[in-house]
């Protein structure tokens, strides 16, 4: 008995510590998901209320909506309220190559998307890249909607830091 129990606990550790990831989404139709949730920020909370997260600080809701097989989860800070879809090495495979190439692939699908109706803004860093598209005629600090996109690279001195990539939608309804 005590060997069966030492041959369970240790295939159970085994696959724990190696459990596989999946690869990184091909994102099929990541157009038609970025202009459904784009057209629903008006009314996005009050659609999702009843999926509140009882647990957080912030009012949290989870939604049904989802980007590249990702669903989003809402967080309610009262003056904004932001969308956010997280993927990261500890779900995904993939290397820093790899999660560029993705953050590549998001970002010309909001450029595709959203140039119509937003301006973007380009950052780069040793840690990551960033853009931020706002509203047209309008300047970051008064534009309703506002769309991040995130590339974090692992910190070789910090053990705990993955990469990463973010796509926040973020929406001011007191503007």
């Amino acid at each position: 008995m005590k060997k069966l129990f030492l041959l369970l606990a240790s295939v159970l550790t085994f696959h724990l510590i190696f459990a596989q990831t999946k690869d990184l989404p091909g994102c099929v139709t990541i157009r038609n998901e970025l202009t459904t949730v784009n057209n629903s920020f008006d009314n996005i909370v009050d659609r999702f209320k009843s999926k509140e997260d009882k647990v957080s600080l912030v009012k949290t809701y989870f939604s049904e909506f989802s980007i590249c097989d990702v669903k989003g989860k809402i967080k309610d800070y009262g003056k904004n309220v932001e969308f956010r879809f997280y993927f990261s090495e500890t779900d995904y495979k993939g290397k820093r190559d790899d999660f560029r190439d993705f953050y590549k692939k998001i970002l010309k699908k909001l450029k595709e998307e959203f140039s119509i109706s937003h301006i973007y803004r380009s950052v780069k860093d040793e840690s990551g890249k960033s853009c931020l598209f706002y509203e047209k005629d309008k300047d970051i600090t008064t534009s309703k909607r506002n769309i991040k996109l995130v590339l974090s690279y692992k910190d070789p001195t910090d053990e705990t830091q993955a990469y990463s990539v973010s796509l926040i939608f973020e929406y001011y309804p007191k503007r």
